[in-house]
């Protein structure tokens, strides 16, 4: 029982840790989005601060006739201040353009091992993967 209690209590110094860290983004999964009347394109994801026109990061391709969940490299692996800041996840095709967008709002939720973190909402669903730096 002593090793379960402790094992809890380093995971959660551990979590309380993360405020000061920084995350980085390596990949995202697009899990699903709402496909009603748009063309067979070429998918992809950006990442941007809230209230910033400039993309931070971006995506590689992927077709959208393919099956999901799809997994995308960020390019560049993004350094991200999860707990301090804003971020939005845009999907997008390259012939229709913007698709959809997701809020990455850490004061909703606090995550351990953020090693999958979902992000959704009603027409985009994304997980964010990566590692603490």
């Amino acid at each position: 029982m002593k090793k379960h209690l402790i094992l809890f209590l380093v995971i959660l110094l551990s979590a309380c840790s993360k405020e000061n860290k920084t995350f980085s983004l390596k990949t995202i999964r697009l899990n699903d989005y709402r496909r009603a009347n748009l063309p067979v394109q070429k998918l992809y994801l950006k990442v941007f601060e809230n209230n910033s026109m400039d993309s931070l990061a971006h995506t590689t391709f992927y077709p959208s006739d393919l099956t999901l969940p799809a997994t995308f490299k960020v390019y560049p692996t993004l350094p991200m201040n999860l707990y301090r800041k804003g971020y939005q996840v845009q999907l997008w095709g390259d012939s229709t353009g913007y698709i959809g967008t997701c809020k990455v709002n850490m004061d909703e939720y606090k995550i351990i091992f953020p090693i999958d973190m979902e992000v959704k909402n009603d027409s985009l669903s994304v997980s964010m993967m990566g590692s603490w730096q």
